[in-house]
């Protein structure tokens, strides 16, 4: 009586749009109105069915034309994959290939592995071994360890008091830091003023250099201009020094003048003698000379005069100054100074050309060695007595001493053959040289002095310069000559 089963049109779905296909309710036999009812809703849904199903078979039939078109296509396709196939087959013999290689390897893999797992095994044994004398060593450990924290609680007791002078220490270096920065903002702007200096001295050094090429060039114009005011005041100079008269002599009138005249070079004689009549009569005799040094003359006067001559010898010209006169007249006073005095007791004002000359040197080359001059003196002290030559400085020899001669070298200056020769060093040199050399000195006694000198003696100093910066070189020669008395010659 429930017509078609449920499981009939089992396949009908949402897809035909009709939605579930209608069921029979359970009714009672009695009402009939009703399973009229479901009856005719399933015979309507059934005749939308069938309609649909024709529609479906429509399209069904369209498709099958199109799915024999595809299968054609799909035949053509077989035979391309059944040659893809044959080649798949032979990749998957390549394959078992490689997959009986690699199981070979995976068993060699399994007996190392086998191998490494009983090394492990061994190796767990000798950790566990490890682990026991660990755990000994941890028991110790614990052991010390209490005992560090008992020390720790005696050191927090300590931190805790130094706790309380760190905040003393914070609050000072609070006071520190300001400090600091105090520093650092005057360190900044010294660091400023030091670049700003730095900056002006590299510009400064430039001006110095600048400088100092232009003061090389002045000095050498300095000497070629220096050398021509001495020609010009003339090559050969004579000047006369008048001594103060000395013990008896000072009752006597001095015979001589000084009139009084701009250039203090003129100086004259008067001589007094009787006639036939027995009267007296003056005549006076006028000297003129390049200048004149009269009785109040001082040393420093005198060394002022010759003092452009030392210079023209430390430029390399030879210069030669002679002490001439009678002895006694201070000749020698003039050249060295007093000779009762001692070096070291010397006054500076008593000192005679000859170290004033030396002292000027070394003046002269130290504010020269900054324009580049090197300068090395060496320095000779020679006798001529009764025509013989005397080395003063020679050592004292038990045998003959060396024979000295007389000879011009390759520069046209006079030199002595094995004469000793003595670098000077220092001005102070000097006074050695003259205590030694007077030493050696010959000397007698005569009617004008008690301790006169009768020998002519040469002081030569020889003077060799360099210039490092400008290649620039001379050769100078200071022959300082205090000569025997003029009574004499």
């Amino acid at each position: 009586g429930n017509g078609l089963s449920d499981g009939e049109d089992s396949d009908g779905s949402a897809d035909d749009g009709l939605g579930p296909r209608p069921t029979l309710k359970s009714r009672s036999t009695d009402d009939i109105h009703g399973r009229l009812s479901d009856l005719e809703k399933i015979a309507v849904y059934m005749t939308q069915k069938t309609r649909t199903t024709k529609k479906a078979k429509k399209q069904l039939e369209v498709e099958l034309d199109k799915n024999s078109t595809h299968v054609a296509q799909l035949e053509l396709e077989k035979g391309m994959l059944g040659a893809k196939v044959e080649a798949a087959e032979k990749q998957i013999l390549d394959l078992q290939t490689a997959k009986r290689r690699c199981e070979d390897e995976l068993e060699d893999a399994q007996r190392k592995h086998k191998s490494r797992v009983a090394e492990m095994h061994d190796e767990q044994l000798l950790l566990k071994k490890v682990a026991a004398e660990l755990r000994e060593e941890l028991d110790e450990t614990s052991v010390r360890l209490q005992t560090k924290k008992d020390e720790c609680t005696r050191l927090e007791a300590t931190v805790s008091k130094q706790a309380s002078d760190q905040v003393e220490l914070e609050s000072s270096c609070r006071g520190l830091r300001a400090k600091v920065e105090q520093l650092e903002d005057v360190v900044n702007e010294r660091e400023i003023r030091i670049a700003e200096l730095e900056e002006d001295v590299a510009s400064r050094s430039h001006t110095i250099d600048e400088l100092e090429a232009k003061l090389r060039k002045e000095e050498t114009m300095r000497r070629n201009l220096h050398n021509t005011i001495q020609e010009l005041k003339g090559n050969i100079r004579v000047f006369c020094r008048v001594r103060p008269l000395l013990g008896e002599e000072k009752d006597a009138a001095l015979p001589i003048t000084f009139p009084s005249c701009e250039d203090s070079n003129q100086i004259e004689l008067t001589q007094t003698s009787e006639n036939a009549l027995g009267r007296a009569t003056a005549k006076t005799f006028p000297f003129k000379f390049d200048r004149v040094f009269s009785t109040d003359s001082t040393q420093e006067a005198v060394f002022e005069e010759v003092s452009q001559l030392i210079q023209s010898a430390l430029d390399g010209y030879p210069v030669c100054i002679f002490a001439y006169g009678q002895t006694g007249s201070g000749k020698t006073h003039t050249m060295q100074g007093p000779d009762a005095i001692s070096a070291s007791e010397m006054d500076a004002h008593g000192l005679g050309i000859i170290p004033r000359a030396v002292k000027q040197i070394y003046e002269n080359t130290s504010k020269l060695a900054e324009r580049g001059w090197e300068y090395t003196l060496d320095g000779q002290f020679l006798e001529i007595y009764n025509e013989t030559i005397q080395d003063l400085l020679a050592p004292a020899t038990r045998g003959k001493p060396a024979k000295l001669d007389i000879y011009q070298d390759s520069e046209g200056h006079t030199r002595v053959k094995n004469v000793t020769t003595v670098s000077v060093d220092s001005a102070e040199r000097v006074h050695w040289l003259l205590a030694r050399a007077a030493d050696n000195r010959t000397v007698a006694a005569t009617n004008c002095n008690e301790r006169s000198s009768r020998s002519h003696s040469v002081f030569t100093l020889y003077l060799q310069g360099k210039n490092s910066l400008t290649g620039e070189s001379s050769s100078g020669v200071l022959n300082l000559i205090d000569l025997a008395g003029s009574e004499r010659l």
